[in-house]
């Protein structure tokens, strides 16, 4: 008897606080307008994920208001086998940065700063480097820092050490910059946490509270909430997942971000909160509830020449098949996350995954709307001959200003591949013309070659939505054992205050970290070499007029020109 009333009143403990998230989620079960083919097409498209032994994900329709579709895939918990439910919280990572640029902009709103402002009138510890970096620069990715969190990574002290104060702390030591404020669009991290303090700074309330002040709570949203640790201790959460595949099957173990930060990330959230967030972009209910607040969030900053980022507050705004579409994908261990939002058709599909193994996710929702609004897109281009292989498209090709980023060509069975670094996973591609590619499946990266007056391959042009980027055709240097001796040393990044370590094993030059693991260096010509280290890495080694190696320069994504010295 006593052990039946305990388990009743658990039961009905475990009831009561899942009740309010059962009151503010639409029932999953009612207001599911849509045919019943289109749902199958949908839930097909999670159906590798809809079984008792894998991580999933759980998904949102939203079209002219109304939640029309919504359904949960998979576990939320694999060693209790919890059945994911649309109720359940997700840590969505970088789909955080909306709310944080939306914060920005009630300040501006506000008066109590301005877009234009110089952040260290903020952040008067950062180091002035040569330009003013403005609010906006920070908003739309275009300061021209480097990105603290990547400099944290460099340390090689662990993801615990990925904290707001650690980014500003490396900050505060940077000499240099990747490039001049406003020159160029690069995605960063690190601004955003460095707009996250400057909220908390100017509000003086925490950055969580100012969001649950000015944004969560006005929208209802209340379960959600810059947590910006995960623990045990939020209720409702989905736990996240990694995935290996040893024999080609999914192995799933259980994963996620061991930082502390907001701004940048940070944020837990549901599928219900995020529908009225949604809504909020057609009729604004945040600070003075007027629509110029909503036409800011929406307008992609501008580089100083004028061209057009694509990216807005937090959002991406690049039109899809003729359309205007507005986006933001998320991704940290163990979490995936993604909005794609048509306003024209005020149509929104919502996706939050506890696992990372959702390729294409962004594309894929895209098809998705396809199928729910088909005469809304553009017709897509008629299927072209395939072009044939041609043997010079093969090699390495590399963005020459910054060295930061690289696509790497081999031809497999008669199938181009394109990796994004040396040890990297190699796209297969299919052909869409002479010399054009994009990736099978989806489609969304394409790559067109260029050649010099019908001659041999020169240049790739690399794109993927709103990022593009132009590449060289690079040479890989061949060198002798006495030549890669010669790179071998101790250098040193006053920067980072970070030693690395060269060596030469097994004929090879290499970066050996702690004596255990030691990254292979693929040499190319003009003392550059391509490392693969949490991806695409560029040395570039320079030499004083006697010849003298004195060091090199580290380039990597939103990383640029980092000097080490040789000790």
């Amino acid at each position: 008897m006593k052990s039946l009333l305990l388990s009743v009143v658990s039961r009905l403990g475990a009831l009561l606080v899942a009740l309010p998230l059962a009151i503010s989620c639409p029932p999953q079960a009612h207001g599911q307008t849509l045919p019943f083919a289109t749902q199958q097409q949908i839930d097909s498209v999670f159906a590798r994920w809809n079984n008792p032994t894998s991580p999933g994900a759980v998904l949102g329709v939203v079209h002219h208001g109304h939640l029309v579709y919504q359904r949960a895939y998979g576990q939320a918990n694999l060693a209790r086998q919890e059945p994911l439910t649309t109720a359940h919280r997700f840590w969505v990572a970088s789909m955080a940065k909306q709310f944080t640029a939306a914060s920005i902009a009630l300040l501006a709103e506000q008066g109590k700063l301005g877009l234009d402002d110089d952040i260290r009138r903020y952040l008067p510890e950062l180091p002035w480097l040569g330009d003013t970096v403005r609010i906006r620069h920070l908003v739309h990715h275009t300061s021209g820092l480097r990105d603290g969190f990547t400099l944290i990574g460099l340390t090689l002290r662990g993801e615990r050490h990925y904290t707001n104060a650690n980014v500003l702390a490396m900050l505060r030591k940077q000499r240099g910059r990747n490039f001049r404020p406003g020159e160029r669009h690069e995605y960063n991290n690190g601004g955003y946490v460095l707009l996250a303090e400057i909220v908390a700074r100017v509000s003086r309330q925490s950055f969580a509270a100012f969001t649950e002040q000015h944004i969560f709570r006005p929208l209802g949203m209340t379960h959600t909430r810059f947590e910006g640790q995960l623990s045990a201790a939020i209720p409702h959460l989905a736990t996240g997942y990694a995935v290996r595949y040893p024999h080609g099957q999914p192995r799933y173990h259980a994963a996620h971000f061991r930082g502390h930060t907001v701004g940048s990330s940070g944020l837990v959230t549901t599928l219900a909160d995020l529908v009225r967030w949604d809504q909020n972009f057609y009729q604004n209910q945040l600070g003075q509830r007027r629509p110029e607040l909503l036409q800011l969030l929406l307008t992609p900053g501008r580089l100083t020449d004028g061209t057009s980022t694509g990216y807005a507050f937090g959002l991406e705004v690049t039109p899809y098949r003729g359309q205007p579409a507005i986006t933001h994908n998320g991704t940290d261990p163990g979490y995936q996350a993604e909005i794609v939002r048509l306003p024209r058709q005020q149509l929104t599909l919502i996706c939050l995954a506890n696992t990372q193994n959702l390729y294409g996710l962004t594309q894929q929702l895209f098809r998705l709307a396809e199928q729910l609004t088909p005469a809304a897109f553009d017709p897509r281009p008629a299927p072209t001959t395939p072009d044939r292989p041609r043997a010079d498209l093969a090699g390495i090709y590399l963005e020459p200003r910054s060295l930061a980023t690289v696509r790497i060509l081999t031809l497999r069975d008669s199938t181009w591949h394109a990796a994004a670094s040396t040890q990297g996973y190699a796209r297969p591609l299919r052909s869409t013309g002479p010399d054009n590619y994009v990736n099978q499946g989806l489609g969304e990266y394409s790559y067109a070659f260029g050649r010099a007056e019908n001659g041999p391959v020169q240049e790739l042009r690399y794109r993927e939505r709103s990022a593009a980027a132009t590449l060289h055709k690079t040479a890989p240097a061949t060198l002798t054992p006495a030549e890669l001796r010669g790179f071998a040393g101790r250098y040193y990044s006053p920067e980072l205050n970070q030693q690395y370590r060269l060596t030469v094993r097994r004929g090879q030059l290499r970066l050996s970290l702690y004596r255990l693991v030691h990254v292979p260096l693929q040499p190319l010509a003009g003392n550059r070499f391509l490392a693969d280290l949490q991806g695409h890495n560029c040395l570039a080694f320079q030499r004083d007029q006697a010849g003298t190696l004195t060091g090199f320069t580290f380039h990597r994504e939103a990383i640029n020109g980092l000097i080490f010295r040789r000790r």
